[in-house]
């Protein structure tokens, strides 16, 4: 068994997960905004890179036919190993360039998010979802239509194909790890707060003079902008972006990882991540072509992922709805002030407080 290749693909996809679930935590667990039009914005990173990249190489090399047919998917594979610079240049451009247009389709996610609360908001954001899968699915300039754009290399390919594939997956924990500090950080600050104030009871944030509109446009940019960052990592690891790829049981599994690690809680969101990665795994056949292990069901073993997932949303809202690890205050300077001066106003004589 090519253990390596298991290795790296385990790791690169809890890194794309996990940047997912974090997202989506940030969304739904501190702002109550249930964005089950995730996928969507995983789709759009995922088309920049798709789309730079075959336009790009195309711009560099003077290729003027068809984008998305085999031999050019076969030149952008031969150019990137031949030109380290240009791929890499191209990688890290397309992960900018995802972050943007993510925030900014947050953004506008964010404006129905004004009027619909709850399942209504969760509806139209999917649907927001499917809306985008289909265009992209009949209008091919973005990603070749029902043919998808194929040829997106790893952007290590030079190294090799194994060392490649090792640097990448070390990337993608890379970005999964800085996206971690900076939730946490974000989480903890005032504005998490705001967050927490706006799902409990957005009434009453408005009512003491909250601006809660621009704090929901707020997390919703920084969450799409980071699903988008994922569907960068998604298309140069899968070296293939095709509409059909982002489909919603992408959202209900990232949704799964959050439920089952505990909203509000990143760590637990990361638990998540790493559990549904595995289960991702080991209910794909090529996990025990691995092993020499020929699976032989009555039916296809990929539906048995879907039937996993739905099943443990179901167990988890029923016997354990906070999660493995359930919320934990906000930690913020504030939070400690308030702590340390309990007991000296505990032992100040009556009127020492002030007015």
């Amino acid at each position: 068994a090519d253990l390596l290749f298991l290795y790296t693909s385990i790791a690169t996809l809890f890194g794309i997960y996990a940047i997912l679930a974090l997202s989506f935590n940030l969304e739904y667990g501190y702002a109550g905004q249930p964005n089950l039009g995730q996928v969507f914005f995983l789709s759009v990173g995922a088309y920049v890179a798709g789309a730079l990249v075959t336009h790009a190489i195309a711009g560099l090399t003077g290729y003027t036919g068809d984008l998305f047919t085999a031999p050019a998917a076969n030149a952008r594979l031969l150019y990137a190993a031949a030109n380290p610079a240009a791929i890499l240049g191209i990688f890290f451009s397309a992960l900018v360039l995802a972050g943007i247009a993510g925030a900014a389709f947050g953004v506008l996610a964010s404006y129905p998010a004004l009027r619909l609360r709850g399942d209504f908001l969760a509806i139209v954001l999917i649907a927001v979802g499917e809306v985008g899968r289909v265009f992209v699915r009949t209008y091919e300039p973005i990603a070749g239509g029902n043919i998808g754009a194929g040829g997106i290399p790893n952007p290590f390919v030079f190294l090799g194909d194994r060392t490649g594939r090792l640097v990448f997956s070390l990337i993608a924990l890379g970005l999964a790890f800085l996206v971690f500090l900076y939730t946490e950080r974000l989480s903890n600050s005032p504005l998490g707060r705001l967050l927490k104030s706006v799902r409990d009871d957005e009434l009453v944030a408005n009512v003491l003079g909250k601006r809660t509109p621009r704090a929901k446009a707020q997390i919703l940019a920084v969450g799409s902008g980071a699903a988008a960052i994922a569907g960068v990592l998604w298309a140069f690891w899968y070296q293939t972006v095709a509409a059909d790829d982002f489909i919603p049981q992408t959202t209900f599994l990232v949704v799964a990882m959050v439920l089952l690690g505990g909203a509000a809680n990143h760590r637990g969101a990361l638990l998540g991540a790493i559990v549904m990665t595995l289960l991702d795994h080991v209910t794909r056949p090529s996990f025990y072509i691995l092993f020499g292990i020929q699976v032989s069901l009555p039916f296809d073993i990929n539906y048995l992922r879907y039937i996993l997932i739905g099943l443990l949303i179901v167990l988890i809202l029923r016997f354990r709805p906070e999660g493995l690890l359930p919320e934990k205050p906000v930690k913020t300077p504030a939070l400690g002030v308030a702590k340390a001066g309990i007991p000296a106003l505990e032992a100040a004589p009556p009127g020492a407080g002030g007015p």
